[in-house]
């Protein structure tokens, strides 16, 4: 029990790490401003789209930020609601991979003398096992019909409907498009299984090369 307790949270933890390192790509946010047309839908310019992504992805990342402003947009108190219960989300994601670091550090002195690579690539194998099954089941859902993923999953996280923004009162949810979403969602699903191949690879091999020592013996 324990095992698969470590396994589980190595999962949460990968999937964390892919999350954050997606959410700090801001260039996948300047290809949307064009692509999705954000300057005449919004009456915005590039470069206020740009601050106002970055100080989102600083104010929900960041602890000590406490107050969400924006440049030449108004937000309501629901919309600030929101936005720092996502925040509590993303610094729970924090938590989870500094631990991950810490554990793996530990691990890797304790062990640096004891065959490290061949038990970390072990318990990697298993945990990536664990979290294929977990992004798998989310792909298949998102793929087949995003937008109803995507209120799943705010149904999901969030008590509250604050996150149904009025365009009226807090326009900048014009500037943040369900696709934006999608595709970070893709770029996050692609980051897990280049990990995910990287770890079978090394499994295999490792797999591989006890299995030629037994046969040599």
């Amino acid at each position: 029990m324990s095992k698969l307790f470590i396994h589980i949270f190595y999962a949460i933890s990968i999937i964390s790490i892919a999350v954050l390192l997606v959410l700090n790509i801001t260039s996948i946010y300047n290809y949307a401003i064009y692509k999705y047309g954000l300057i005449k839908y919004t009456g915005l310019s590039a470069e206020i789209l740009m601050e106002n992504y970055k100080r989102t992805i600083d104010y929900i990342q960041n602890p000590f930020i406490k107050e969400l402003t924006y440049n030449s947009v108004p937000m309501s108190s629901f919309g600030k609601i929101h936005f720092y219960e996502v925040k509590r989300i993303f610094i729970a994601l924090y938590v989870f991979s500094i631990v991950f670091i810490i554990a793996m550090i530990i691990y890797t002195i304790r062990n640096r003398n004891n065959k490290l690579a061949e038990k970390l690539i072990k318990s990697l194998n298993s945990s990536v096992n664990i979290m294929a099954v977990i992004f798998v089941s989310v792909f298949a859902g998102a793929v087949t019909d995003f937008s109803k993923a995507f209120y799943l999953f705010h149904k999901l996280f969030f008590r509250n409907d604050y996150w149904i923004f009025d365009p009226k009162i807090d326009p900048i949810i014009n500037a943040l498009p369900e696709e934006l979403f999608e595709m970070e969602f893709m770029l996050i699903i692609g980051v897990l299984i280049i990990f995910t191949i990287i770890i079978k690879i090394l499994n295999y091999k490792l797999k591989k090369r006890k299995s030629r020592f037994i046969f040599k013996r």
